[in-house]
C-alpha cells in the first residue's frame, strides 16, 4: 500500500520537484519504504511506496513503460493481477517485475482505460498520464477502498491520497458547509465532497479523465452493482456458492511478499474469514483480537475460542490508551472531521499488528453485503407495501391493528410501518442520526450561521435514494448503503487507523465477485424471517459457533463516555467551552451547554453528539486558518 500525489499545469508551467516532496511529505506512514518522483515539464508524480509485492528497486513508482509513453503512480494491490499477466504475455507482452503495477501500464496499453478498469480486481487509487495522447486519468476502486483526493486551482490539477498534500497550495480555500451539516448528523464528511469547497474525492467505480490539449474533464462511473434478476437457486446451491465465492475472496488476498495476519472479533465475518483461511492454508493463521481495559463487555473470550478451535498463532491486545495525547494526532493525520469513535480500536489494534506482520485481512463489508439487523425491517415493510399497496389499505389495516391492541387483542401495531411507507421517498431510511438528528440541527446551529449551514443531510440521502428508484425496498437499502455509511465512515476509518501504522487491510467481503453474487441472491436468503445475515449465519454454525443464531450481537464497547468524563474532561471543557463556542460561531453556546450539563449528570447519554462537536473543534483549530 503506499501513497501518490501529483501535479498538472494546464499553463505548461513547469513542476517544481520541491512542491511534489512537499506533498509526500504527508504520507510518509502509508509509504515509509521508497519516496519516488517523476517530473516531464509540466507534469509531476510522486509516490510513496509500502512494499508488499516484489520488494526490489523494480518495483518502485512512478513506473514507465519501456517506451517512456504512458507513467503510472498506483495506490493498492490487483488480486488478479497474475492471470491479466498471462492474457498480455499471451498478447505479446513481456515484463520485467513481478509488480502488479507493470499490468496496470501495458494493460492500460492493450486494452484502453475503461476495459483495464472493467477486467481487474482489487483496491486502488492510480493517477496514469499517457504522454502521446496528452491525457490525465485519476481512477479509484469499486467501492471507495482507497481515497483519491483533487483540486483544479487557477489551471493547474493537484491530487493525492492524502488531503493535507493539497490544502497548501490553495489560495482561497473555503470551508464546505454542506459538507459540516452532513458530518453533524451521520460523523463523516458526504463524498465526492470533502470538507474543502475546493477539494473533491474522485467518486467510488469512476474515473476522471483530463485531456491536457483541450483542458476539458469529464467523469464517468465504470461499474455499478445490479440488483435484478435474482438468481434461481435453492438455499443449499446459494449457500455453498457463497462458500466458494468467499474462500476465494479470501484466498486472493493472500498473494504478497511479507507477513499476513487477520483480525477476529468475536464475529461472524472475521470469523468466518479466519475458519476457511485455516481450513486452505499451510501455515499457521496469525489472528488479533483487541479490548479495553474499561470494558464492561469485550469479544476476547469469543475470539480466543475460535483461535483454539483451528489452532491459530493468536494475539490478545488489551488496550491502555493515551487517548488525551494521541487524539491530537489522530485528528491531525484523518485530515477532515470524523467522529466514528470505532476509529480508536482500530487504530490500536492496527498499531499492534503493524508489529508482527505488514497486511491484515478483515471482516469489513459483510454486513453491507449480507444485511445489518435494521434492514430486516426494511423487508418487513417492503412486504407490508407488496400486501398493501395502496395508502388507503395501509391506513384502514393500521387503524384495525390499533383498535384490536386497545381492546385487549394482542396483535402488531402497524403505526409504525404506515409512518415510515409515508416517508419511504425521503431517504430518511439511510438517516443513522449518530450524532444530531436533522430536526436538531435549527437548536444546535446559532442564527447566524443557519443561512451558511443549510440542512443538507436529508437533501443529500434523498438524492442517493432516488438512485435506485427502480430497485425494491430491500435491493434499495443494501444499496444505497454503499454510498453512505460504506464509503464515507467505515472504508474512511479503516484506511486511515491502518495506513497511520503503515499496515495494509484487505477486505474479503468486498470482492467483486462475492459482491456481484451477494446482489443477486433472493433477499430472503440474505434476510429470513428477520435474521440478518442468515446464509452468513449457516455457514457460521458449520465454521465458527454451533449456537451462532442465538448468540446475541454486541457492539465493542469504546470507552468514549468514560474518556469525556475523565482523560478527556479537561478538554471539553476547554474546547467546548461557552466562550470557544461563541468565538468559532457556528453553533448555539447554550444548547452546547445544555448538552454538555445532561451528559455529566447522567440524565441523557450524549456520548455521540459530544465527540462529535469535539473532533470538530481540534480539527478546526488545527486547520481554519482563523
Amino acid at each position: 500500500m503506499c501513497g501518490i500525489a501529483g501535479i498538472v499545469n494546464l499553463n505548461g508551467e513547469l513542476v517544481s520537484e520541491a512542491h511534489l516532496e512537499k506533498m509526500s511529505a504527508f504520507m510518509k506512514e502509508r509509504g515509509p519504504d521508497n519516496l519516488g518522483m517523476w517530473v516531464n515539464e509540466n507534469v509531476g508524480f510522486s509516490h510513496r511506496r509500502l512494499s508488499i509485492i516484489d520488494l526490489s528497486v523494480n518495483g518502485h513508482q512512478p513506473m514507465l513503460d519501456r517506451e517512456n509513453t504512458i507513467v503510472i503512480t498506483f495506490n493498492g494491490e490487483i488480486y488478479n493481477f497474475p492471470e491479466l499477466k498471462i492474457e498480455l504475455q499471451k498478447n505479446g507482452v513481456s515484463f520485467t517485475t513481478s509488480s502488479d503495477t507493470e499490468v496496470l501500464l501495458y494493460g492500460y496499453k492493450t486494452w484502453g482505460i475503461e476495459s483495464l478498469l472493467s477486467k481487474i480486481d482489487g483496491m486502488f487509487a492510480f493517477v496514469l498520464y499517457d504522454l502521446i495522447k496528452k491525457k490525465v486519468f485519476l481512477c479509484r476502486d469499486r467501492f471507495g477502498k482507497k481515497p483519491l483526493y483533487y483540486s483544479f486551482q487557477n489551471s493547474q490539477l493537484y491530487f493525492s491520497s492524502d488531503i493535507r498534500s493539497i490544502t497548501p497550495f490553495i489560495s482561497n480555500i473555503e470551508m464546505d458547509y454542506e459538507a459540516l451539516d452532513f458530518y453533524l448528523t451521520e460523523i463523516s464528511i458526504p463524498q465526492p465532497k470533502t470538507i474543502w469547497k475546493n477539494i473533491s474525492q474522485v467518486y467510488k467505480s469512476s474515473f476522471i479523465e483530463l485531456d491536457l490539449t483541450t483542458r476539458k474533464w469529464n467523469s464517468k462511473e465504470y461499474w455499478r452493482l445490479e440488483s435484478n434478476p435474482k438468481l434461481n437457486l435453492n438455499f443449499q446451491e446459494a449457500e455453498k456458492l457463497v462458500e466458494q465465492k468467499l474462500t476465494s475472496a479470501i484466498l486472493k488476498r493472500t498473494i504478497s511478499d511479507v507477513p499476513i495476519g487477520c483480525f477476529l472479533s468475536g464475529g461472524i465475518d472475521s470469523g468466518l474469514i479466519v475458519a476457511l483461511l485455516a481450513q486452505n492454508s499451510k501455515e499457521k493463521v496469525k489472528t488479533f483480537t483487541v479490548g479495553f481495559s474499561e470494558d464492561d463487555f469485550n469479544e476476547l473470550p469469543l475470539a480466543k475460542k475460535l483461535a483454539e478451535r483451528y489452532n491459530t498463532n493468536h494475539t490478545e491486545i488489551i488496550i491502555k490508551p493515551d487517548i488525551e495525547n494521541e487524539i491530537f494526532d489522530l485528528v491531525d493525520y484523518f485530515g477532515e472531521p470524523f467522529a466514528d469513535s470505532s476509529a480508536i480500536p482500530t487504530y490500536y489494534v492496527c498499531k499492534e499488528m503493524r508489529k508482527h506482520v505488514t497486511v491484515a485481512l478483515s471482516g469489513d463489508g459483510g454486513d453491507e453485503m449480507f444485511g445489518y439487523n435494521n434492514y430486516a425491517y426494511m423487508e418487513k415493510v417492503a412486504n407490508f407495501l407488496l400486501k398493501n399497496p395502496s395508502e388507503i389499505r395501509r391506513s384502514t389495516k393500521t387503524i384495525i391493528s390499533k383498535v384490536q391492541n386497545r381492546f385487549g387483542v394482542k396483535v402488531e401495531n402497524l403505526g409504525a410501518l404506515n409512518d415510515f411507507c409515508k416517508d419511504e421517498k425521503s431517504g430518511i431510511a439511510l438517516i443513522r442520526g449518530m450524532a444530531f438528528m436533522p430536526n436538531e440541527m435549527s437548536m444546535l446551529y446559532n442564527k447566524d450561521f443557519t443561512e451558511k449551514a443549510p440542512t443538507f443531510s436529508m437533501s443529500e440521502v434523498k438524492k442517493i435514494w432516488s438512485k435506485y428508484e427502480k430497485e425494491g425496498l430491500t435491493d434499495k437499502i443494501f444499496l444505497a448503503s454503499l454510498d453512505t455509511r460504506l464509503l464515507n465512515d467505515y472504508l474512511v476509518k479503516v484506511d486511515r487507523a491502518s495506513m497511520k501504522s503503515s499496515l495494509e487491510v484487505r477486505s474479503p467481503f468486498l470482492d467483486k465477485n462475492l459482491a456481484e453474487l451477494a446482489f443477486k441472491l433472493p433477499n430472503e436468503y440474505k434476510i429470513n424471517n428477520g435474521e440478518a445475515k442468515y446464509v452468513l449465519k449457516t455457514l457460521a454454525q458449520k465454521h465458527v459457533d454451533q449456537d451462532i443464531f442465538n448468540r446475541k450481537k454486541q457492539g465493542f464497547g469504546i470507552p468514549v463516555k468514560h474518556w469525556l468524563k475523565h482523560e478527556l474532561k479537561n478538554l471539553v471543557n476547554e474546547h467546548l467551552s461557552s466562550d470557544q463556542i461563541k468565538k468559532r460561531g457556528f453553533f448555539n453556546p447554550e444548547y452546547v451547554s445544555r448538552i454538555l450539563k445532561e451528559h455529566n449528570s447522567n440524565v441523557v447519554n450524549h456520548t455521540h453528539k459530544i465527540w462529535s462537536l469535539l473532533w470538530l473543534e481540534l480539527w478546526c483549530k488545527n486547520f481554519l486558518k482563523h
